[in-house]
This record gives structure tokens, sequence and C-alpha cells, in this order.
């Protein structure tokens, strides 16, 4: 049976001054389909802040599996909070709406759902969790932006997983989201994986779809949410995930303040 994963990442242009940003971001999100398309897989990419919204959610309920790539931070006032980060680069206020949408519809039809760096700590706000807004050690200020993690638990991800876990980023999990759990830390406290105690999501925040690593991580983790997704008992995930009331906060225009919203 052929599995078709929709990938949502932020854009597929930028101004000058983002350009070299936009490289990095399209090489891995073109390895993360070259990798999926290799094990006979089917890919589609949908890029979260250009295409339409209703595109977007019907593309990820045409899906077997659901990825959410790498990108820019995630705009605060969704976790109610203001602007801390020490450096300011610009929000993609659309593509962070549109991504959480897609994480809903994955919450209401169940879908399996993989978060990858920005991917999972959207997937952390979407279910009302926050961010740390900025880490340090986590990523390079050289021409090759990686560095190297190690965890003390990534067999908690999947015993077949193997270093090196290639990261580059600078904000971080901080408050879980409804029935999220962190499954490995970084030597230094930062979470690097979590999983949702019922629902077939997994989020990571490295890159496994890194072009060295891309066949053996991210097809594993790919095949780490495809099984328990087709492994899920109806009735206990309809019971643990609850009433599909998933909260997270949006901004207020008229008191810039967030506010708690139902689904």
């Amino acid at each position: 049976m052929s599995v078709h994963v929709a990938l949502f990442h932020v854009r597929t242009r930028r101004q000058a001054a983002g350009a070299a940003y936009q490289s990095l971001l399209d090489a891995l999100n073109a390895s993360a389909v070259a990798a999926i398309e290799r094990v006979g897989w089917t890919a589609s990419l949908h890029a979260a802040g250009e295409a339409p919204e209703p595109q977007l959610r019907r593309a990820s309920r045409e899906a077997d599996v659901i990825v959410l790539l790498g990108g820019d931070d995630i705009e605060p006032l969704l976790y109610g909070q203001t602007d801390r980060r020490p450096q300011r680069t610009a929000y993609q206020r659309r593509a962070d709406r549109t991504q959480i949408a897609v994480v809903m519809e994955a919450v209401r039809s169940r879908r399996p759902l993989l978060g990858v760096c920005r991917g999972m700590q959207l997937l952390n706000v979407a279910l009302g969790g926050t961010l740390h807004q900025h880490v340090g050690g986590h990523r390079s200020t050289g021409s090759d932006p990686f560095v190297a993690t190690d965890l003390n638990d990534l067999r908690a991800v999947s015993p077949r997983l193997r270093q090196p876990l290639l990261c580059t980023h600078h904000q971080a999990v901080d408050e879980l989201g409804r029935g999220l759990r962190a499954i490995a830390h970084s030597r230094n406290g930062v979470v690097e994986a979590v999983e949702h105690e019922s629902l077939p999501f997994l989020g990571v925040q490295w890159h496994p779809e890194h072009p060295s690593v891309a066949s053996d991580q991210f097809t594993e983790l790919l095949r780490v949410v495809q099984r328990r997704g087709a492994t899920l008992d109806p009735a206990t995930t309809m019971s643990a995930a609850g009433p599909l009331e998933v909260t997270r906060p949006v901004s207020l225009p008229t008191r810039g303040r967030a506010a708690v919203v139902r689904h």
C-alpha cells in the first residue's frame, strides 16, 4: 500500500536579505521529499505562508502522514507572550496560523503527524504550550549552521536512530501543550523530542531531513508515526484527546493580549 505524505513548510520565496536562509530551507525540504520517494511513498510540498488555508486543510485530510517542517520563529502572541528575543527577525504570521489549522485538522482526524524543529514547536503551541524564546548552544554562527546534539535518551524516540543529530535552532519547548510529554532531552536539558500521550503525534527539535542523515533518520521517524496511526484504538484516543476543544492562544487586536479560543 502506498503512503502519501503531505509536508507543510513556510514559503517558497523571500526578499533578497533572506535568500540564503530560503536556500537552506529549500535544500532541507528537497531532501525530505527525496527521502520519502526513495522508500516508495509519495510526497507533496505545501507553502503554508502562501497557499490558501482551505487548500492546506484539504491537503492534510488527503494525506496518510502530515509533516510540519522547519523555518522561522513562531509569533509569541500565539502563546500569550511578547517578543523577548535578543535579536529580532520577522515573523511568518500567515504560516503560523495556517499550520496551526493543519494541526487542529490532525487532532480531529487522528492523522499521524511529525513535527520537525519549528514544526515541533508549532505542535506544542497549537496544543496550548509555550516556548523558550531564546536558548544558546544549539546552532552555529559559521557557514554551516548545524551543530551535533547529544541526547541522553534517544532510544525513547526510536531504538533505530543513530547519531549525529543535527540541530540549528535558538528556541525550544517550554511548557508542554495538552497531551504532550517530553521523551528526549539534550545534555543541557533542552527538550529535543515530544510525543502525544494518545494521538500519533511526534516532534523532534533536530533536523532528521538533513541530506546527510535523511535516508536513515527522517524515514525512520515517518515510519514511527505511521505505525502508531495504524494501531490506534479509536475509542481510547477519542477519550484521551478530549472533546476536540483543544485550546490555543490567539492575539486580540484591540488589547494586544492573548485570549484562549476553542476549536
